[in-house]
């Protein structure tokens, strides 16, 4: 079955999330601090009246991001202002994830289960759902049920 994709890039890779569950795409903006909560949970925004979670999806996957050296130390800020926050909803769960970019909508075969093997390089395994090909470029395509809801 073919279903139509939101592509973007994290810390160099690929990944996608169905269209269907994309509400919108924001520039990055600061948010609302949880205190004691995951390392991975940014913090909270309001948008159009709805509280969304916002999620680091580079602290919860497990992959690693380079941080800024010596006189590239000031330019953070500047990589943040590139940054987006995909507003998604999955199982009527509201809740938002920071993106380097994104990239592209495509429509992709949907991955079977079994299509998931050790070519994750770098990103825990139980949180992909599929691996995609697209224009011989690997596409992960994220298991968000996961993602909210392992511990």
């Amino acid at each position: 079955m073919i279903s139509s994709y939101l592509v973007f890039r994290l810390s160099g890779r690929l990944f996608g999330v169905k269209l269907l569950g994309a509400i919108e795409i924001l520039p990055w903006r600061g948010s609302r601090p949880v205190p004691l909560s995951y390392s991975y949970v940014e913090g909270l925004i309001d948008y159009r009246g709805n509280i969304y979670p916002v999620f680091n999806l580079t602290k919860r996957l497990g992959m690693s991001s380079p941080g800024p050296i010596g006189f590239t130390a000031g330019q953070q800020a500047q990589a943040d202002a590139v940054q987006s926050i995909i507003l998604l909803e999955e199982n009527k769960t509201l809740f938002g994830v920071i993106v380097d970019t994104v990239v592209k909508m495509i429509k992709l075969e949907e991955p079977g289960p079994d299509e998931v093997s050790g070519t994750t390089q770098g990103v825990d395994a139980k949180y992909v759902k599929g691996i995609a090909n697209e224009d011989d470029q690997e596409i992960l395509i994220l298991d968000f049920e996961r993602l909210l809801h392992a511990g």
